[in-house]
């Protein structure tokens, strides 16, 4: 007797389909298809098995391709909240399996050459700011001499009117109020013939009392100056690049973080 050819999953497959949702019988698939019922109860269970690791696979894959996806998302969160609170380094973060992967995953996202732009604008803030810190005290203890003269109280007094200058460049970059904007002077008397003078949350030093008129005419005039020096100006500009740079990173981030799924592949996508 001729001994039957081997059974193709495809022809068990069919079986399975026949036994389950057609309602054949063993016998009748047997009788049909002219195999021993054996051998048809074999390859069923044979079939459901395969069945089996197939969905067992799908399920590991979803879940894999899910939980892949939510490191993207996490990443995607991580990247948004360096950006907005500037906590945390940028550089660190390049070096993260993630940044690569979201990368391969979306190529020609706007969001790379606007991450460079970041970081290159973030060094000249910096270095605007680290100008002004170097410059501002010289500023400070010249008008300071030219208009009080007497100098012996005035390491405490620069301080604090430099403080109070950077504050309001800060505030003019960040498009905010400043301090010429209904914040007055806060004079208190002390006991030894001096004063103490604030601005605000600024405290400006103990001056003496009769040179009290002075040193708030020397503020009042070089928060009204700074404004319109040149090294504030390069300030303004840069943050307010920085800002701009800053809001088409978030839009891009919150793509990524409110659609959940990214397009696209990478090496650690589930096979």
């Amino acid at each position: 007797m001729a001994r039957r050819p081997a059974i193709r999953p495809d022809a068990r497959r069919q079986w399975l389909l026949r036994y389950e949702e057609k309602g054949e019988s063993v016998p009748q698939i047997a009788r049909v298809d002219g195999y021993d019922v054996r051998t048809v109860r074999k390859q069923l269970e044979l079939a459901r098995q395969e069945r089996e690791q197939k969905d067992a696979r799908s399920l590991v894959l979803r879940q894999a391709l899910e939980q892949h996806y939510g490191d993207l998302c996490a990443f995607a969160q991580k990247l948004d909240s360096l950006v907005s609170s500037n906590v945390g380094s940028l550089t660190m973060l390049r070096g993260e399996h993630m940044w690569s992967a979201l990368r391969e995953h979306l190529p020609r996202s706007v969001i790379w050459r606007n991450f460079d732009r970041w970081e290159q604008l973030e060094a000249e803030v910096e270095e605007v700011e680290r100008e002004m810190g170097a410059s501002f005290p010289d500023l400070v203890r010249t008008r300071l001499q030219k208009t009080v003269g007497d100098s012996s109280w005035e390491g405490g007094v620069t301080e604090g009117i430099v403080a109070a200058l950077l504050f309001e460049c800060g505030a003019l970059a960040q498009g905010t109020r400043g301090l010429l904007d209904g914040v007055e002077f806060k004079v208190t008397r002390l006991r030894n013939q001096a004063t103490k003078l604030e601005l605000g949350a600024f405290h400006l030093g103990e001056v003496p009392e009769e040179r009290l008129q002075d040193i708030q005419d020397v503020v009042k005039g070089l928060l009204n100056e700074i404004g319109d020096s040149e090294v504030c100006r390069r300030l303004v500009r840069s943050q307010g690049e920085l800002q701009r740079v800053e809001r088409v990173i978030r839009d891009e981030l919150a793509v990524i973080i409110l659609r959940r799924v990214v397009p696209g592949r990478c090496r650690y996508c589930p096979a």
